[in-house]
C-alpha cells in the first residue's frame, strides 16, 4: 500500500515552483536568465549567450541549471514553455540553441523535419508520477485507487500535455485491474490544468483534494502519496541541438553539461532518474 509522505528535494528546498517563470506574451514561453550569485561551475567557458527551450516539467529547476552553467560574461537564457507549443515555434522559425523536450514524439517529429540535429538527439533523464494531496490530506488518499472515491476533487493535466500522456498510462494500468476506475476518476476531475505547477499550487492551497503530477515538480513542503511501480509511468525527457542554432558551440557545451556535467548532478539531486539503458 502507498504511504503518504513528505517528498523532499533537498537541493531545491528554497526554490519556489515558479522560480523560473514569468508571465509571457501569448504563444511565447517564459524567459529567465541565471542569477549573478551562481555557485562555482565546472562548465566550460562559453563566449556567447546560450538560449535553451525547456519544458514546464523542468521549470522548478531551470534557474539552478542556468546558474550552474554560466561562466564568465555569457548567460544561459532559458525559455520555459509547453513542449507541443515549442515544437510549433521551432517550425515557425524560432532559433534557440538547445531544445529539451518532454514528449519524445514531438522531439522525433522535430528531428524528422530537420528542426533539430537528428543524430544528436539523446534521452536526458526520466521522471515518475506521484499524487500531491491537500494539506492534512482531507480526502484520505492513501493510494491511486482512492482517486475514484465518490466526491473527491481531483486535478489532472490538460490532454495536450505530456503530464496527461503519462498520467493516462498510469490510469490505464489501474483500469486493467479495476474496470470503471478511469471513468470514476474522470467524474471526480474538477479541472484540467495547463501544466504541472498549477496542479501543485491549487492542491497545496486546498482548492482540490489531490492531483497527479511528476515527483520532480513537488516542493519539499507538499504532502504526497506514492504510486507503486505497477501503476506508475515515466516521462522520458530528451535533448538536442537546434539545427538553426546561432551558438552551436554553446549548444554542445550545454548538452555536455546536462548529460555528463554539473547539470546531470543537479537533475539527480532533484529526483530525476538517469536515461533508460539503450
Amino acid at each position: 500500500m502507498s504511504l503518504s509522505r513528505r517528498h523532499v528535494l533537498a537541493a531545491f528546498a528554497l526554490i519556489p515552483l515558479a522560480a523560473c517563470t514569468t508571465p509571457a506574451p501569448t504563444g511565447a514561453p517564459a524567459s529567465t536568465s541565471a542569477a549573478t550569485t551562481a555557485a562555482p561551475s565546472t562548465a566550460p567557458a562559453v563566449d556567447a549567450d546560450v538560449t535553451v527551450f525547456m519544458p514546464g516539467a523542468m521549470a522548478a529547476h531551470s534557474k539552478a541549471l542556468a546558474a550552474a552553467f554560466d561562466v564568465g560574461g555569457a548567460k544561459t537564457i532559458v525559455e520555459v514553455g509547453h513542449t507541443p507549443i515549442q515544437r510549433e515555434q521551432l517550425a515557425k522559425g524560432a532559433t534557440p540553441d538547445v531544445w529539451v523536450a518532454a514528449n519524445p514524439n514531438d522531439m522525433k517529429s522535430a528531428a524528422e523535419a530537420g528542426l533539430v540535429v537528428a543524430d544528436k538527439v539523446q534521452q536526458l533523464a526520466r521522471t515518475r508520477l506521484v499524487i500531491v494531496v491537500a494539506p492534512g490530506n482531507p480526502g484520505g488518499v492513501t493510494g491511486i485507487t482512492d482517486l475514484a472515491k465518490p466526491g473527491l476533487k481531483v486535478l489532472l493535466g490538460a490532454e495536450t500535455l505530456p503530464v496527461w500522456m503519462v498520467t493516462k498510462k498510469g490510469l490505464d494500468k489501474v483500469e486493467a485491474t479495476e474496470p470503471g476506475f478511469t471513468e470514476k476518476v474522470t467524474a471526480n476531475t474538477v479541472s484540467r490544468e495547463m501544466g504541472v505547477q498549477p496542479i501543485v499550487t491549487k492542491v497545496t492551497k486546498g482548492e482540490a483534494d489531490a492531483g497527479i503530477v511528476f515527483v520532480t515538480d513537488v516542493p519539499a513542503d507538499a504532502e504526497t502519496v506514492e504510486i507503486p511501480d505497477e501503476f506508475n509511468a515515466e516521462l522520458a525527457l530528451s535533448i538536442a541541438p537546434v539545427t538553426a542554432a546561432k551558438n552551436s558551440q554553446g549548444a554542445a557545451a550545454f548538452i555536455a553539461f546536462m548529460t555528463a556535467g554539473d547539470g546531470a548532478e543537479i537533475l539527480t539531486k532533484a529526483g530525476y532518474l538517469p536515461p533508460a539503458a539503450a
